[in-house]
């Protein structure tokens, strides 16, 4: 009985604690619901947040775009305004290089207008002077076409205006020599030498020249090489004056002098002047360029040299100086052809006395070198660079001067670096050519007294000397049977080298007939299939001694044969390029008087 009261006991818990739970249950569908009416509220939100979220997108795209455009023309927009600005600098520069070149085209203005105004009547006196140097105009005096009399009053009046112009007074000498009065011309050229002693000189001399009087030319130009002109410094004018004097353009005298001028600066250069123009030594390491390489000819004999041979061959170079020198001499100077000559044909002096006449003055050199670099800047539209360059370069090439000693270098060992016509350089080689002589005797010299009168002479290891002179008797025959011997000799002491080996063959053979005879009695299975290998082995290396010895010796003999052979043919060839090498050293050496009487005027 008692049993029923806890069990409706436990059943009213029971229904209590469901009761609780559904009060429970029903209180979460209740939150339950209020979360989904609050989620359908928040799911509102998003959808109105998210379309939202869309508007802001179309927005930023298009800000995006916009931004895009703006950054594309903004680019656009800098790119137009650096070319803008380069446009602009470019404007500029070029604005102040046209201003600078008309400034420089105002500053030639005013200095032509200076020149004009100071050297115009120069300009009037050259052309007077080009005119009466013409070999027409005498024709025309002595003809009554041409009055003097209204050329020296021309000449006069100029020479109020410039008194110091040597020009003018050496025009006028001329036009009163065309007229006849003698004391006006020798006043005329007294004036005109106190001016400038030299180009007064140069001037009558060329126009002598011109009128066709050879004789007073050569006086003249006398005076003028005489006191004129500097061997140190010597220009492109003398140049020109040198090619028509050696081209006969002035005739025989001045050539004769020009000679004599040249001979006396060589002279004063080896008496210790000012500087070494035309010394001995001057010229030889021109000439040791000219020394000519036998090749690989005498190889052979320089492998059986026993000494120094490239310093034999050197010496042997020396001696090939007179060829060398000969050989260039004859192909930068061949015989003049004469058949090809006019007479009577001015070219190299009337290119000297244009260019005498439109020499400046110093006074008229400085305005001249201003309006030089003006035009070269005119002419490049202000680039200033570019117009020194050109200007530098023109002053360089106008200025270019040397002295006697590389005059005479260029004109024979360098024809490419001067400017100067085939009978200059002859000339020039004339007075050269007794130096070179000399200076090529002083290598030759050398050459002989380096060669020795035997040389020795080494093959496989058989010495002997044979004499340099090529036609000094030799015996071959006893020289090859003397190398024969040695060589056969030396073969033989080493095939007797090759002795039996006694050791060899007597323990390999009782050592391996021991080990054969005793192993079977002593040894078995693995050890003794060893032993016998082994013993069979040292029997056969002892017993092919027997063989070995004839054999090594009949290749010794053999290779003895091949190396007589092969020393046979060194010992004949070295015979006959000794004979080769020592007579054409003879025949270089007894060139030098050949050398030495050449004449380069082919005569």
């Amino acid at each position: 009985m008692s049993e029923q009261p806890e069990a409706e006991a436990s059943l009213n818990e029971l229904r209590d604690g469901l009761k609780e739970i559904r009060e429970a249950q029903q209180r979460r569908e209740g939150d339950l619901k209020a979360l989904h009416d609050r989620f359908g509220t928040l799911s509102g939100g998003v959808e109105a947040l998210r379309g939202r979220a869309n508007e802001l997108a179309l927005q930023v795209e298009s800000v995006g775009s916009a931004t895009k455009e703006l950054r594309e023309g903004l680019s656009l927009t800098r790119s137009e305004l650096g070319q803008v600005k380069a446009e602009l600098t470019n404007f500029r520069s070029q604005y102040e290089r046209d201003q600078a070149v008309l400034a420089a085209q105002f500053e030639l203005d005013r200095i032509t207008e200076d020149w004009q105004r100071r050297f115009g009547n120069r300009e009037k006196v050259r052309s007077l002077a080009r005119g009466l140097v013409k070999q027409l105009t005498p024709q025309l005096v002595r003809s009554g076409a041409l009055r003097t009399d209204n050329l020296r009053l021309f000449v006069e009046e100029h020479l109020v205006h410039d008194p110091d112009f040597w020009l003018a007074h050496a025009t006028l000498a001329v036009a009163a020599r065309l007229d006849g009065d003698d004391e006006i011309r020798l006043t005329a050229m007294g004036q005109a030498q106190g001016l400038d002693l030299g180009k007064a000189n140069l001037f009558f001399s060329l126009a002598a020249a011109r009128a066709g009087e050879h004789e007073r030319a050569g006086n003249w130009m006398d005076g003028y090489l005489q006191h004129a002109v500097d061997p140190d410094r010597l220009g492109r004018d003398f140049l020109v004056v040198l090619d028509a004097v050696a081209s006969r353009e002035l005739g025989d005298l001045a050539h004769s002098y020009a000679r004599q001028v040249m001979v006396r600066w060589g002279t004063e250069a080896a008496a210790g002047g000012t500087a070494a123009r035309a010394s001995v030594r001057r010229w030889t390491p021109q000439l040791r360029k000219l020394l000519t390489s036998p090749g690989d000819r005498f190889e052979s004999l320089g492998q059986a040299y026993n000494g120094d041979w490239p310093a034999l061959l050197e010496h042997w170079r020396l001696a090939t100086v007179t060829t060398g020198t000969l050989a260039h001499l004859r192909k930068e100077f061949p015989p003049p052809d004469r058949t090809s000559s006019s007479p009577g044909r001015v070219r190299y002096a009337e290119t000297a006395i244009d260019r005498l006449i439109g020499h400046l003055e110093p006074d008229e050199a400085a305005l001249h070198t201003k309006k030089e670099a003006l035009r070269r800047f005119i002419e490049h539209r202000g680039n200033e660079k570019a117009a020194q360059e050109e200007h530098e370069l023109r002053q360089e090439a106008d200025a270019e001067v040397m002295d006697f000693t590389t005059l005479l270098d260029n004109a024979v060992f360098k024809p490419s670096q001067i400017a100067l016509g085939d009978d200059a350089r002859r000339l020039a080689l004339m007075q050269m050519l007794p130096n070179l002589c000399t200076a090529a005797g002083e290598l030759v010299a050398a050459s002989v007294s380096h060669r020795p009168q035997n040389i020795r002479i080494a093959i496989e290891g058989w010495h002997t000397r044979l004499p340099t002179d090529p036609a000094a008797s030799i015996d071959g025959k006893a020289l090859a049977d003397e190398l024969e011997a040695q060589l056969l000799e030396r073969t033989e002491a080493e095939a007797a080298a090759v002795d039996r080996n006694l050791p060899r063959r007597v323990g390999g053979t009782a050592g391996g007939l021991s080990a054969l005879v005793l192993a079977p009695f002593l040894l078995g299975g693995f050890f003794l299939a060893l032993v016998l290998l082994v013993g069979a082995f040292a029997g056969v290396w002892g017993l092919l001694d027997v063989t070995r010895v004839p054999a090594e010796r009949g290749r010794i003999r053999e290779a003895g044969v091949v190396r007589r052979r092969s020393a046979q043919r060194r010992l004949q060839d070295v015979l006959s390029r000794r004979i080769e090498f020592f007579a054409e050293w003879n025949e270089h050496v007894a060139r030098l008087p050949e050398l030495c009487a050449w004449d380069p005027t082919g005569k």
